[in-house]
């Protein structure tokens, strides 16, 4: 039987609106799908509102990821496999004309299409990324961390995560192609945790090395993250995986030895910071040792280490990273001594659309003839 719909049904509609659609990597041109998967339903969400709104008050921004480890990895291929002698600029700029080529010509309504390395977008992107991440260490949410990264002592340069490949440590995932610090799979880890790492530029066991680097506190959030994700778990729009695969996140920091290795463990055990460890139970290979916070897991991983003793993590949040130690990347200004590192902003971050929109604002104000201030 059909519902009733009362007048307090109807939907309510924004005076303006920004409508944004993901980003494709510059490393390629585009295909169907992603034209039909994602620019075609945009472009007709943007139609719907100008109608609705009124033209003047509807932006509807994308362009080109022109940041990643897809870009450079490929990008490197092209330079030593065809003898490519562009710049890595140069080489997304001429994939991003062949993306805004080919929207254009499925008559794709951007009012702009630019790209995160690329003027005009990119002074203002860069602004914008400085902006926030002067805000975030304001607010004491990201700080400097000293951690290890891997470095190909015979290329003589420090790998990004794409460059790195081995087997994730994450406990229960078969994935045989994990990167420096994330599987395939999604699953999110410490480089020195990598199992088998291996360079992709030579094929060497590449060295781990310190590097100082700004991290996100993360776990800072977890109670906020509980609470969200229960919400998410009661609201009938979300499919439950999104919610169980977030709660999954949300345990506590915890190893996994198997149980060949207690014998070790049991000799080092009163080296490590504060834990309890779980017993395996019935049949199981492996026993779990649960610490505080993941501070103090991530100490015991010395101890282990000398000892002898194998672990893998089980999920949980960790300090996020976001800036890197290459060159190709949007350039962030130096905080806590931290310098010379940048970031990679990725579509779905609030990033693109903030620096986008107001990308399009000032190509107008331009064509207004409006000065700025």
């Amino acid at each position: 039987m059909a519902s009733k719909y009362s007048m307090n049904d109807r939907p309510s509609w924004p005076r303006r609106a920004i409508v944004t659609a993901g980003e494709p990597y510059g490393n390629k041109g585009l295909h169907f799908g992603h034209v039909g998967g994602v620019f075609v339903p945009a472009d007709f969400f943007a139609r719907f509102l100008r109608d609705r709104l009124g033209r003047e008050n509807v932006i509807f921004t994308s362009g080109t990821d022109c940041y990643g480890s897809p870009i450079m990895e490929s990008y490197r291929k092209l330079k030593e496999n065809e003898g490519y002698d562009k710049s890595i600029s140069e080489y997304v700029e001429s994939n991003h004309s062949r993306q805004a080529a080919t929207l254009n010509n499925y008559n794709i309504s951007c009012d702009i299409y630019g790209g995160s390395g690329l003027e005009p977008a990119a002074q203002i992107h860069n602004e914008v990324t400085a902006e926030i991440i002067e805000r975030l260490h304001e607010q004491g949410t990201i700080s400097k961390r000293s951690t290890l990264q891997f470095y190909d002592a015979k290329a003589g340069t420090f790998l990004n995560g794409r460059q790195v490949i081995g087997r994730c440590p994450i406990q229960g995932c078969k994935s045989e192609k994990a990167y420096a610090d994330e599987c395939d799979l999604g699953h999110q880890f410490e480089p020195e945790e990598l199992i088998a790492p291996k360079s992709q530029l030579t094929g060497e066991v590449p060295e781990l090395r310190p590097v100082d680097n700004l991290y996100f506190d993360l776990p800072a959030y977890l109670d906020f993250m509980k609470t969200y994700t229960a919400k998410l778990a009661q609201n009938p729009q979300v499919r439950s995986v999104v919610s169980k695969t977030m709660e999954e996140w949300l345990l506590p920091a915890q190893l996994y030895i198997q149980n060949k290795f207690r014998e070790a463990f049991d000799a080092v055990e009163d080296q490590l910071p504060e834990h309890t460890v779980l017993e395996p139970e019935g049949n199981k290979s492996s026993f779990t040792v649960t610490f505080p916070s993941w501070k103090e897991r991530d100490d015991a991983h010395a101890v282990l280490a000398n000892g002898g003793v194998r672990f893998r993590s089980g999920k949980a949040l960790v300090p996020f990273r976001i800036t890197g130690n290459i060159d190709w990347g949007v350039p962030v200004p130096e905080v806590d001594g931290v310098s010379d590192v940048t970031c990679w902003c990725w579509p779905e971050s609030l990033w693109a659309p903030i620096s986008y929109t107001r990308t399009v604002l000032a190509r107008d104000a331009k064509a207004a003839g409006v000065t700025e201030g």
